[in-house]
């Protein structure tokens, strides 16, 4: 397989950069001898907005547009959708809003929540380094990292951070061993961004969960309380600054928690629950952003830094979508992925087959054509009763019509191998059961079904089918499943009670990517597997 070396587009760029210094130079010094005076810089209005935050999260590595398909009407087919967001809009959105803040005496400031990588073949190529390449190109003010960034492990977190020319910030990281834990050396707890006058203090957490919704391996790396991690940090940022942010990777409620235990927090730039807000949600006297996710948004709050007050005044926030038909396209950043990712395309992109129907996924309480796709393919390769696989895994919408390996990679694009496992009837309902948790999801499942309801405000499992019969508590099934699952991701204890298992060592896409080139043609069953049965009154 092919693989991406990302320090081409490093050795490209350098070497047109001194190309286009050497032919400018004369130019340079005639300037320098006829010099002309400057434009001075033009002061805000009274009680306009002097600074203007641009902030986006959960990149995911979607270098290219993707097809906003949840705009559509109930019948267009996907080729009608709008194309939003990828690498060139976000960096000509970005470009275009700093030259017209500097036209009018304006202070940009950019930030990032993490999740920078995982979800797309070019960013899990490089193990997340082309997208901190991309970043570097935008020079964010701050970011923070997202669970995400430890999917291929703490060594390699650690080089992102060497390679980033930007602050990258995670207070609430430790590292060592027992009583030696110690604040994380590799990124900052906070940055300092000086906004007219004004010292802005950008303050980074990554979520306490990271072990939970992350492959790791972890290392000495541990994630405390974010809320924790902001008193012990808070009185330093207060001593070096004058307005404290937050730049979150925690999910929007843990951000409304943390506005409740610090009101004094004007804005929290979230991340990591994808929830695209269309205005700032306001807690007390805070304001939290975030975006859906994927590049295809970014927030851009407005407000007034006031030096003497030593304050941060909000004014207006808005989502603003990045449909490439409207948003100016960066030529520089197309030139540079394209020859980065050149060695990639002809494996990737070439057609294996045909998908005979859309497979959308969701996070809903219901099963989906993309899960049912998955859990029965799951299910086949193991030789199992059952396939489950969890919704969050699921990171992509197939349309109807060729499939690439590419498709199907953004599909699965976790590192995770396909696992199988005994487990007896009773066992499995203790999974299934658990993933009824208000905080999780339910599990996807191929080979069977189930029911579930809701009981003074507990979601409770009721029947489940198995090959069209009633599952039997003391029966043994053999349950196909991801390795993220297999060792109790997602807070699934319960698989730990399996026996037998085996890791068949392929990755989940491969298994996709396998049937495709061995069917030709792709099935995704649109039954429902997973149906609420509502409480009878």
């Amino acid at each position: 397989m092919p693989t991406m070396r990302p320090t081409t587009a490093f050795r490209l760029f350098a070497r047109a950069t001194r190309a286009v210094v050497a032919a400018v130079a004369p130019l340079v010094l005639l300037a320098a001898q006829n010099p002309t005076p400057a434009a001075p810089t033009p002061a805000p209005a009274p009680n306009s907005p002097n600074v203007v935050f641009l902030h986006w999260n959960d990149f995911h590595g979607q270098f290219r547009p993707q097809r906003a398909i949840w705009k559509l009407r109930p019948g267009l087919p996907a080729d009608k959708a709008p194309l939003v967001g990828g690498a060139a809009a976000l960096a000509g959105y970005v470009q275009q809003q700093r030259d017209a803040a500097k036209a009018t005496g304006r202070q940009v400031v950019v930030t990032d929540a993490g999740d920078w990588y995982q979800g797309t073949l070019e960013g899990n190529e490089s193990k997340g380094l082309l997208t901190v390449e991309f970043l570097g190109r935008l020079q964010p003010d701050a970011v923070v990292l997202g669970n995400h960034e430890y999917d291929f492990g703490a060594d390699n977190v650690r080089r992102l951070c060497k390679a980033a020319t930007f602050p990258v910030l995670g207070a609430n990281i430790t590292t060592g061993r027992a009583r030696e834990r110690a604040p994380a050396a590799f990124v900052k707890p906070f940055a300092v961004v000086p906004v007219h006058g004004l010292r802005l203090v950008v303050l980074g957490l990554i979520t306490r969960d990271t072990k939970a919704v992350s492959t790791g391996p972890f290392g000495d790396d541990d994630f405390t309380d974010e809320a924790a991690a902001v008193r012990r940090v808070l009185p330093e940022a207060k001593k070096q600054g004058d307005v404290v942010v937050l730049l979150t990777h925690c999910g929007v409620e843990v951000d409304r928690e943390l506005a409740r235990a610090f009101p004094e927090i004007p804005l929290i730039l979230g991340g990591h629950s994808h929830t695209g807000l269309s205005e700032p949600l306001r807690e007390g006297n805070t304001w939290i952003v975030q975006t859906h996710g994927k590049g295809s948004e970014v927030s851009r709050v407005e407000a007034i830094a006031d030096a003497k007050t030593k304050t941060l005044r909000l004014l207006r926030g808005e989502l603003v979508e990045l449909d490439v038909a409207r948003t100016p396209s960066d030529a520089a950043t197309t030139a540079w992925f394209t020859e980065a990712t050149r060695e990639l395309a002809a494996h990737w992109d070439t057609p294996i087959g045909t998908l005979a129907a859309p497979a959308y996924e969701d996070r809903g309480p219901r099963s989906t054509p993309a899960g049912n796709l998955v859990a029965d393919l799951f299910r086949s390769a193991a030789k199992a009763d059952i396939g489950l696989t969890n919704k969050g895994g699921l990171r992509t919408r197939l349309t109807a019509g060729p499939l690439t390996r590419r498709t199907l990679y953004e599909l699965l694009p976790f590192e995770n191998t396909l696992v199988s496992m005994t487990l007896t009837g009773q066992d499995l309902r203790a999974v299934l059961q658990g993933a009824l948790a208000p905080d999780r999801r339910p599990l996807e499942i191929g080979g069977a079904s189930y029911t579930w309801t809701e009981r003074d405000g507990a979601r409770v499992l009721l029947d489940v089918t198995v090959g069209g019969a009633p599952l039997v508590a003391e029966q043994r099934y053999r349950v196909a499943t991801s390795s993220f699952l297999a060792r109790g991701g997602d807070g699934l204890s319960a698989f730990a009670r399996g026996t037998e298992t085996t890791d068949h060592g392929v990755l989940l896409r491969d298994v996709l990517i396998a049937a495709a080139e061995r069917e030709r043609t792709l099935q995704a069953p649109a039954d429902e597997r997973i149906v609420f049965v509502p409480t009878a009154k």
